[in-house]
């Protein structure tokens, strides 16, 4: 089959039906067009699809030229454009031979509307409509988180915008995160929302929409209610960086910060950043000031204290020396009192030998005449010249009166004891 399709220009190639409209099929796949014209009539299929007829519009072709036309269900929901009859429309897509009927059509992959009078009556209405629904209200508006690092970026990659923006963002170590699409005309929304869900799923702090500017025409898939409703609900603050003049797109209002430059953009990511350098270099100069101020003040109480040290040591030094000198006096007393007091010991010392020995000898005569008394009056001296001692429950008997007939009781002689009883006593006067 490729091959007869490469050899459609020789003239004895034969073809089936099925090869044929497929051939055809696929030629009409590569020849990608714009077709403009007026809407005659339209009807929504139970899909969802929609067919529609388009003619010439212009005076001198009227009613001369028609065309089928499909539109899928999807690409019709995000075109942004409801078809009416009258609708003047350019369309943009390919054609297309049905295998079952043989019948031509033109299938459209987008709509847009015709002329400027007619965009601008649409991006009016469809104005009203979101900022009715409070699309655009400041209220709703999210702040950037602070300090953002991780930044999604949708453009296209061949235009300035996105060279512009990264040579304006500071150097913060910021993690940038691009999708190219298309950002001119109809043609770019479904890149725009293929862009956005597939950021929803990126883990970012903020995402900017960017392209320069452009006409109403040029702009139409900044106005597109899809996308602009993408643009509402996606997680993260979206920053519209689009370049406009006086018709603001839809899509810059919608979102929480806008702005007309990439190099906007780059300053309003940047500020939370200057400002945190900003509060850094002011509690730095802080800090050095009151570093300053402690060591100022710390310079001050050590040269106080030193001053205080250096004159409490003068008087300390002053007293030392009169004490030292005192000292000194007190020990030259004291060592004159030491020889002085060794002299008398001296002195006391001769004294008291002398002293000593002459009280010694004095003592051993006093003792010799106690010994000699003490002999002398020994009852052991009376014992031997035959006199007794009488001893009763061990005690000596001074007396008979202590004595009675039959009482036990013993004498000492001079050489033994007697175990003797009383028979009788007598007494002086009895005698």
């Amino acid at each position: 089959m490729a091959e007869k399709i490469n050899n459609l220009e020789q003239p004895e190639m034969i073809f089936s039906v099925g090869e044929y409209i497929e051939a055809v099929n696929s030629v009409l796949k590569k020849l990608k067009v714009k077709i403009t014209g007026e809407v005659s009539s339209v009807k929504l299929g139970p899909t969802g699809h929609c067919y529609f007829t388009i003619k010439d519009s212009s005076p001198d072709k009227q009613g001369n030229s028609a065309l089928d036309c499909i539109i899928w269900k999807y690409d019709y929901q995000i075109c942004g454009v409801k078809l009416i009859e009258g609708l003047e429309v350019i369309l943009s897509g390919e054609g297309r031979v049905y295998e079952v009927n043989g019948r031509f059509s033109f299938v459209a992959k987008t709509i847009e509307l015709k002329g400027e009078g007619a965009l601008k009556k649409a991006y009016e209405q469809l104005k009203k409509k979101l900022d009715d629904e409070g699309i655009f209200a400041q209220e709703r508006k999210r702040p950037l988180p602070e300090l953002p690092q991780k930044i999604g970026v949708i453009t296209s990659k061949h235009g300035a915008v996105i060279n512009d923006l990264l040579t304006n963002l500071g150097q913060f170590g910021f993690m940038i995160k691009m999708v190219d699409s298309r950002v001119e005309g109809q043609e770019a929304i479904g890149d725009l929302l293929g862009a956005v869900k597939a950021f929803r799923k990126q883990d970012i702090d903020v995402l900017v929409v960017m392209r320069g500017g452009g006409s109403l025409e040029s702009l139409q898939a900044f106005n597109n209610e899809t996308l602009v409703r993408a643009i509402v609900g996606f997680p993260c603050p979206v920053i519209a960086a689009i370049g406009h003049d006086k018709d603001v797109p839809l899509l810059a209002l919608a979102a929480d910060y806008i702005c007309s430059t990439p190099t906007a953009a780059a300053n309003i990511i940047n500020k939370s950043w200057e400002t945190a350098l900003l509060k850094i270099g002011q509690q730095e100069s802080f800090i050095f000031g009151r570093f300053g101020e402690i060591v100022f003040r710390t310079k001050n109480d050590l040269l106080r204290l030193f001053n205080d040290i250096s004159s409490r040591l003068g008087e300390f030094l002053t007293k030392h020396k009169s004490f030292a000198f005192e000292l000194k006096n007190h020990l030259l007393r004291i060592e004159q009192g030491i020889l002085n007091s060794k002299a008398s010991l001296k002195n006391y010392q001769q004294k008291i030998q002398s002293g000593f020995s002459a009280n010694l000898k004095e003592v051993i005569q006093r003792l010799c005449f106690a010994v000699q008394a003490v002999k002398a009056r020994d009852p052991r001296n009376n014992l031997a010249l035959g006199y007794c001692l009488a001893r009763k429950n061990g005690k000596i008997v001074k007396t008979v009166n202590v004595l009675e007939a039959g009482d036990n009781f013993f004498l000492q002689m001079a050489d033994g004891i007697v175990d003797s009883t009383v028979k009788k006593v007598t007494t002086r006067a009895d005698l």
